[in-house]
């Protein structure tokens, strides 16, 4: 059965239907009109450390590989950007036991959408929800204003018609700003074939983090050779990068065909 809400910042619609690939699936899609819904996220009920889609997975792989070096077994607070279906949130709780010692915040200006989810797919504990933009919601009169995380992952729109406020380097260096000392940003990049959209914005990212040996992009072959669209991720930890052996669980991780790009190929990849 199909739950669906109008939200009120947007105008758009929200509807949490079941997903026909999985048992337990349940996929949350937005759109302008009812008829006019594309997927965003999905969550699988029963088994939340399942991740269906690529980009998820891939970040979740960052996560599992560097935690271990950088927080010692888990991170203690994570802010997301962008809220879904709350995916991302419940495969930290799913993969760390006793994980409701890990802060979580959400963002998304929405101010209906959060609820909307928990009140369907309810999770336990819920994170803190936060309603703004996020543009804006870590500057100096933010909500979230001097606060700082183990974990920050962006999951905007992320694409070539992304709000310029969400992908300038001023928004870059605002996020990197907020992360803790040995901190993780992970961000997901959505493009067309050809990727000149996901290029830019890798190049703003390692403008605003630095080194490019700190950072890494991980993604699909044909994603990665601009052949087909799809979804990237970008992962940074300032000052302190990834170990080789880290980079190697990334990449053994998958899925399969990818690849993980670092350095001197990262720079390369952009131009």
């Amino acid at each position: 059965m199909a739950h669906r809400i109008q939200l009120s910042f947007s105008g758009h619609f929200a509807e949490l239907s079941p997903d026909d690939l999985t048992e337990t699936g349940v996929v949350l899609s937005t759109g302008p009109a009812p008829d006019q819904m594309a997927e965003q996220s999905h969550v699988e009920v029963e088994d939340p450390s399942y991740l269906l889609h690529d980009y998820t997975y891939r970040m979740s792989s960052v996560l599992r590989a560097v935690a271990p070096r950088l927080w010692g077994e888990r991170p203690a607070s994570v802010l997301h950007l962008g809220a879904g279906a709350l995916t991302l949130p419940r495969w930290i709780q799913a993969q760390w036991p006793g994980s409701a010692a890990i802060a979580q915040t959400v963002v998304d200006i929405e101010p209906e959408l959060v609820d909307f989810i928990l009140e369907h797919v309810p999770m336990e504990p819920a994170p803190e929800n936060v309603v703004a933009d996020a543009a804006q919601v870590l500057g100096p009169e933010g909500a979230l204003a001097g606060r700082s995380f183990d974990v920050v992952i962006v999951d905007l729109f992320n694409s070539a018609d992304a709000p310029a406020s969400l992908v300038s380097a001023e928004f870059c260096a605002q996020v990197l700003r907020a992360l803790n000392p040995q901190g993780l940003l992970l961000m997901n990049l959505g493009d067309d074939a050809g990727m000149d959209f996901a290029r830019g914005l890798t190049s703003t990212l390692l403008g605003a983090a630095g080194k490019p040996d700190d950072a890494l992009l991980t993604a699909p072959d044909a994603v990665l050779c601009a052949h087909e669209e799809g979804n990237l991720v970008f992962a940074t930890v300032p000052d302190a990068g990834f170990t080789d052996f880290e980079r190697q669980l990334i990449w053994a991780a998958g899925p399969h065909p990818g690849d993980v790009l670092t350095g001197s190929e990262l720079t390369d990849w952009t131009s």
